[in-house]
């Protein structure tokens, strides 16, 4: 079956979903990823998913009212909770996209986390560092290569914003420059024109795409070399 794809109609449910979940969880959860930079620091493409870092941890009461909220907008098709992970799979409607929220236990301690407003509700959100550096680290950690941490991370840079070198030490137990000269030949090693659009291409438009075949890559290493001294 083809899924239905409006974005009006799944940017109605992310922001639904969100301010109901930064309103009953306010001082748990600080809201970072995709949609947040979407959201919050004009990221050109969209975003389907929604994710959090935990600031304190999830009591089993914790879960059930989450799962209870979910549950008023649609279907929860699944669950799990892992060492560092909460999952849910949101499902808003038969054929339509679903939506991944997921939880991460594992909060970095030089992330920075700033005060924000969505539709009139009070949130933490990831700073633009944080944002950046967690995105670029990302980038060479996965199992396998994630086009859209390339595009952020590219992005972010061109944006012109900072990176955390105490949270890039934390994460990869390599100074700024080591991990960027790193980071520089992985983009290098492992992403083509052929694979660049995997993941990514659905949330670009037409010309977004066109460009990112034919230049994200050079354009995300020539970012990352500005900064390698």
């Amino acid at each position: 079956m083809s899924l239905i794809f409006n974005r009006e109609i799944h940017k109605r449910y992310l922001s639904l979903l969100l301010s109901d979940i930064v309103k009953t969880f306010p001082e748990r959860v600080a809201f970072k990823g995709g949609t947040c930079a979407a959201l919050f620091y004009n990221l050109p493409r969209f975003s389907f998913d929604l994710d959090f870092d935990l600031l304190y941890m999830f009591s089993l009461s914790n879960i059930s009212k989450l799962k209870e909220l979910l549950s008023r907008y649609g279907e929860i098709k699944d669950f799990y909770n892992k060492k560092y992970t909460l999952f849910f799979l949101f499902d808003y409607g038969k054929g339509y996209p679903k939506i991944k929220i997921e939880l991460n236990k594992r909060v970095w301690k030089n992330n920075i986390y700033k005060p924000a407003w969505f539709l009139g509700v009070a949130l933490s959100i990831a700073e633009e560092a944080t944002m950046l550096t967690n995105k670029i680290v990302a980038l060479t950690e996965r199992k396998s290569p994630a086009a859209r941490d390339l595009y952020d991370s590219w992005y972010f840079l061109k944006a012109g914003y900072s990176l955390s070198d105490a949270l890039i030490q934390e994460r990869t137990g390599k100074s700024k420059q080591e991990y960027l000269k790193s980071a520089a030949s992985f983009i290098k090693k492992n992403y083509t024109s052929r694979n660049v659009l995997q993941g990514l291409g659905e949330t670009l438009d037409d010309k977004q795409k066109i460009w990112a075949k034919a230049h994200l890559i050079n354009e995300a290493v020539t970012e990352i070399e500005k900064l390698i001294i």
